[in-house]
């Protein structure tokens, strides 16, 4: 069983992953239902603030497109 960071770090993956979609264009109903929501409610389900989850994933998002700005 993942353990409470392992959780999180994947909740801002999935969150971040989501954000990249919706910027290409893509629908992404299905992926948050299926992807993005379950991984953010375990991570809460173990302990982890939902309100951080989103704050470092809007965070690792920005650092994103800084990096890839341009292209």
């Amino acid at each position: 069983m993942p353990d409470k960071q392992q959780l999180k770090d994947r909740a801002v993956a999935a969150l971040v992953d989501l954000n990249r979609r919706e910027r290409a264009g893509e629908r992404t109903g299905d992926f948050y239902r299926g992807t993005v929501q379950p991984a953010v409610e375990a991570a809460v389900a173990a302990g982890c603030d939902r309100t951080v989850i989103h704050a470092d994933a809007d965070r690792a998002y920005g650092r994103w497109l800084i990096a890839n700005a341009g292209r």
